[in-house]
C-alpha cells in the first residue's frame, strides 16, 4: 500500500525531558540535554495527514506511525546511561559501583535495574569516589547469606524464633523453606525482614565495613523492602505464622530507630493477629507440628516482651495481662544452633527442631510478669506504694531468684550472650527495684517522695540502675548485643534522679549525686531521643538550674557514698 508523502518528520519533545519533565526546544540534541550534560535521545514521527485524505489513510498512518515509534533497544539503554550518570552526579557520596551493587543486591526477587559497569565513563564531569569495592557480589543470594550471617550472630541469640538453619538452606541452597511452595510470599517477606533487622542490630562501622554503605542508607532501603514484601504477603489478614514472624521483626526494626506513634499502633495490630492465631494458648483448636508449637511459643514471648517495652516507653499500660504467658512456658532446651559455623552447617540437612537457647526469652518472662504486677496504671493507687513498698520490692527480689534459677538450668556455655543475659539480669533487678519504690507514673503531678527515707532509696536505686546501664551499654565485650538496650530508653531513672536530687533537702547529698547524674546522662544521651528528652523537660530544667543555685562541687570529694543496702 502506498501512501502520499507528508514531507519532513515532526520533531517531538525527547525521550530524555519527556522523563525529567521539563521544556524541549526539540533540536538534535536539544539545549536542555546540551546544558544538563545528558544524553539525548531525539523522537520523531510522521507527520499526520490532514483534510480529506486524513480518514482514507488513517489505518496505513497508525501502522506507520507504529512502526517510527517503536523503541530503540540502543536508544533506550544510552538514555537510561545519560539519566543514571547524571543522578550520580548529584550524590557523591557513593560510587557507581555501590549503587550499582546496592539496586540489584536489594531489590533481590523484585524489579531490578542493570546499570552497566562502563556508566561511569558516560560522563566526564562525574567526580571520582574513594570508597573502596564493597565486600558483597551482586548477587541477591550471596547478599542475603551474608545478612542470614550477621543475623545468627546479632539477633538469634536474643530473639531466637526463628529455625535459622532451614532459611539458611532456603537462602544459600534453593531448598524449600519449611512446607512452603517455592512462590509463596512469606518466605520472601522473611528474608526481607531478616535483612532490616541485621542492620538494624548493625552498628555504622558494620555497614560501612561490610556493605560500604552507611546505616541510614541501608535502613531506609531495608524497611520499604519489607514493607513490600509484607503487602505482598497482606500481612494485614494473614494466619500464617512466618509472616507474623516477618512482621514482627519488622516492628523491632522499626521501633530501633523510630520511636513514633506508628510503632505502638502497628505493635496492637501485632497482638491481635497473634491472638486471632491463638497464640496464646499451648494448645491451639488445630494441629501444631512440635516445631511450630515451640516457634509459636517464643513468637509469643517476644511480643509480651515487646508489649511491656512500649508501655514503659510510652508511660502506658501494656496490652496484655500480667498472666498472658501462663499457659505458654518455654522449655529449658541445649540445643545451641547459633554455634554451628554458618559456613560447615550449609552442608548439612536443617535439623527438624534446631532452634537457639530461649534463655533470655525465658528470663525477660519473668521480668515481664513482675512488671505488669508493679505497673501501677493498671488500677492502682499511688498511695498503696508507700504502704506496701516492702512487698513491692520483694517482687523484685523473687526475679533475681527465679532467673538465677533459669540461668542454673540452662545449659551452660560460656559465650558473649551468656553474659549479655547474666548483667541482663542484674540491670533488671535493679530497674524493678526502682519502680518497686517510685512507679512509672508520667503524668502524675509528682514523682518526688516526700518521705525523706523514701527519697534516699529513690535516688540511690535510679543513680545505681543508670550507671549499671552504662556500665552494660559501654561493654565492649557485649557490643554485639548494644542494639537491644538501644530499644530501652532509661527517662525513668533520670526522671526519678534529677527530681529528686533537685527536691533534696541534704547538701551533702546534692554534692554527691549531681556530679554523677549529669555524668551518666552525658554517657547515654544518644539513647535519648527528642520524645524522651519531652518528658524530661520539666526534671531537666529543674536539674540544669540546681547547678547555678545550690551546688558546692567542693563537697563531692569529700562526701561518701551512701549504702543503699542500709537505706532498705
Amino acid at each position: 500500500m502506498s501512501l502520499p508523502s507528508l514531507g519532513p518528520n515532526a520533531q517531538l519533545t525527547c525521550e530524555t525531558c519527556k522523563r525529567r519533565k521539563v521544556k524541549c526546544d526539540k533540536l538534535q540534541p536539544c539545549t536542555t540535554c546540551r546544558k544538563a550534560n545528558l544524553h539525548c535521545v531525539p523522537v520523531q514521527r510522521a507527520r499526520l495527514p490532514r483534510g480529506r485524505s486524513a480518514k482514507k489513510n488513517q489505518t496505513a498512518l497508525t501502522e506507520m506511525v507504529s512502526y517510527h515509534q517503536t523503541p530503540n533497544l540502543s536508544n533506550r539503554v544510552e538514555m537510561l546511561e545519560g539519566l543514571v550518570c547524571s543522578m550520580l552526579d548529584s550524590r557523591t557520596e557513593t560510587s557507581v559501583g555501590d549503587r550499582r551493587r546496592l539496586s540489584l543486591s536489594l531489590l533481590g526477587d523484585l524489579e531490578q535495574i542493570f546499570l552497566p559497569s562502563e556508566v561511569g565513563s558516560q560522563n566526564d564531569n562525574a567526580t571520582p569516589s574513594t570508597a573502596t569495592p564493597p565486600k558483597i557480589n551482586d548477587s541477591p543470594t550471596l547478599l542475603d547469606q551474608r545478612l542470614l550471617q550477621l543475623y545468627v550472630i546479632h539477633v538469634d541469640p536474643i530473639f531466637p524464633i526463628l529455625q535459622c538453619s532451614s532459611v539458611r538452606g532456603y537462602v544459600a541452597q534453593g531448598l524449600p523453606y519449611l512446607n512452603y511452595a517455592a512462590d509463596h510470599p512469606a518466605p520472601r517477606a522473611l528474608i526481607c525482614a531478616i535483612g532490616y533487622m541485621t542492620i538494624t542490630s548493625s552498628s555504622d562501622n558494620t555497614c560501612f565495613q561490610e556493605f560500604n554503605l552507611s546505616r541510614d542508607v541501608l535502613l531506609d532501603r531495608y524497611h520499604n523492602l519489607t514493607e513490600h514484601a509484607l503487602e505482598e504477603a497482606d500481612y494485614y489478614n494473614t494466619d500464617d505464622l512466618t509472616i507474623l514472624q516477618a512482621f514482627v521483626l519488622f516492628l523491632v526494626s522499626f521501633y530501633g530507630h523510630d520511636r513514633s506513634r506508628r510503632a505502638w499502633t502497628m505493635l496492637s495490630l501485632a497482638v491481635r493477629i497473634a491472638q486471632s492465631l491463638f497464640l496464646d494458648q499451648a494448645d491451639p483448636p488445630f494441629p501444631v507440628t512440635p516445631l511450630e508449637r515451640e516457634m509459636r511459643s517464643r513468637l509469643w514471648h517476644l511480643i509480651s516482651l515487646l508489649d511491656v517495652q512500649a508501655s514503659f516507653d510510652r508511660g502506658l499500660a501494656p496490652m496484655l495481662r500480667a498472666d498472658c504467658l501462663k499457659s505458654q512456658a518455654i522449655p529449658a532446651m541445649g540445643i545451641l544452633d547459633y554455634f554451628l559455623p554458618l559456613e560447615d552447617a550449609g552442608s548439612l540437612a536443617p535439623e527438624p527442631n534446631s532452634l537457639a537457647d530461649p534463655i533470655f526469652l525465658t528470663v525477660m518472662a519473668e521480668a515481664t510478669r513482675a512488671f505488669r504486677s508493679l505497673d501501677l496504671s493498671v488500677g492502682t493507687h499511688p498511695t498503696v506504694v508507700g504502704m506496701d513498698v516492702h512487698s513491692r520490692l520483694q517482687t523484685a527480689t523473687t526475679f533475681q531468684q527465679g532467673s538465677q534459677e533459669i540461668l542454673n538450668g540452662f545449659y551452660f556455655v560460656q559465650t558473649p550472650s551468656r553474659l549479655f543475659v547474666e548483667k541482663i539480669v542484674t540491670v533488671t533487678h535493679l530497674f524493678l527495684q526502682l519502680i518497686a519504690v517510685q512507679p512509672v507514673q508520667p503524668n502524675h503531678e509528682s514523682r518526688s517522695s516526700r518521705c525523706l527515707e523514701n527519697q534516699k532509696i529513690s535516688l540511690s536505686l535510679a543513680v545505681t540502675f543508670l550507671q549499671a546501664l552504662t556500665d552494660l551499654y559501654q561493654n565492649r565485650q557485649l557490643e554485639t548485643f548494644r542494639w537491644y538496650m538501644r530499644l530501652f530508653v532509661p527517662w525513668h531513672a533520670f526522671s526519678v534522679a534529677m527530681e529528686q536530687v533537685c527536691t533534696c533537702y541534704d547538701a551533702s547529698l546534692q554534692a554527691y549525686y549531681y556530679p554523677l547524674i549529669k555524668e551518666l546522662y552525658s554517657s547515654l544521651q544518644e539513647l535519648m531521643d527528642d520524645a524522651h528528652q519531652r518528658l524530661l523537660q520539666r526534671p531537666l530544667q529543674r536539674f540544669t538550674a540546681l547547678q547555678q543555685t545550690c551546688m558546692n562541687p567542693s563537697l563531692s570529694d569529700t562526701i561518701l557514698a551512701p549504702d543503699i543496702l542500709q537505706l532498705h
